[in-house]
């Protein structure tokens, strides 16, 4: 199994708050890895790291083998390569929806305008958005920003995709819309990993699961491990909240 993203001994403190704790973990093609676990617990600042939005105090983040904190490979490129969706959506507000998904692609990757409207076409119509393809992004509802946001993030290509909570900003009846976008592209073998308080969604998407508490890896496993047979007293606790045992 080819190994895309490993995070080896990872730390990171804001101030005297000690945020990432020797973290090690991986991401392997193919794979849905849920983030799961109490706010405050590192999952989005762990997925910050590893997009470099957060720039760790430790350890080694590797994309194929390479170590992205040395430099050697250019942030755009490595960016284009691990795609971010973030909860608060990010569209330009002056742009179109079309333009939000062409402008990453004229800019980074160096297509063409006619390569890249057909792109940004083919995934604005692959999470349901083609129809709006003119309209402004300001025009739009929660679940359409996101599911521009990630036709957006496809557009470039990645290798990985990198979801930090990307409904916990939406109406209750926009959550499903974008959950079952995501379940499309797991099912289409994109290699994702996903910070969620989606509990049933981590349980019907993911290969693995992490439970992060208090910035340690408590617990990780397969989805029945966790959901089903959770080993650690934390993660049984985080749980209950959300299913009955």
């Amino acid at each position: 199994m080819e190994t895309v993203i490993q995070v080896q001994h990872l730390k990171k403190h804001f101030g005297d708050l000690q945020v990432l704790n020797d973290i090690d973990f991986e991401i392997n093609k193919g794979e849905v890895v849920t983030i799961i676990g109490s706010s405050g617990s590192g999952k989005s600042t762990l997925l910050r790291c590893i997009n470099l939005l957060e720039i760790p105090d430790g350890g080694n983040i590797l994309y194929k083998g390479t170590d992205i904190l040395s430099g050697r490979l250019p942030l755009t490129t490595y960016r284009s390569k691990v795609g971010m969706v973030f909860q608060s959506f990010n569209l330009f507000a002056n742009k179109t929806v079309l333009e939000n998904c062409m402008i990453g692609q004229i800019k980074v990757l160096k297509r063409s305008k006619e390569e890249a409207q057909k792109i940004a076409m083919q995934h604005l119509e692959e999470v349901g958005m083609q129809n709006f393809a003119d309209a402004s992004s300001t025009r739009l509802s929660g679940g359409q920003k996101q599911r521009v946001a990630i036709a957006r993030a496809l557009c470039m290509d990645p290798e990985v995709l990198l979801f930090d909570e990307p409904t916990s900003a939406l109406d209750p009846e926009m959550v499903g819309d974008v959950l079952e976008v995501m379940q499309t592209l797991a099912k289409e073998g994109l290699t994702m990993a996903i910070v969620t308080h989606e509990m049933q969604f981590a349980k019907d998407v993911s290969d693995r699961v992490i439970f992060m508490d208090k910035g340690v890896i408590a617990e990780e496993g397969t989805p029945q491990q966790i959901f089903e047979k959770p080993q650690h007293q934390r993660t049984k606790q985080f749980l209950s909240r959300y299913f009955d045992r």
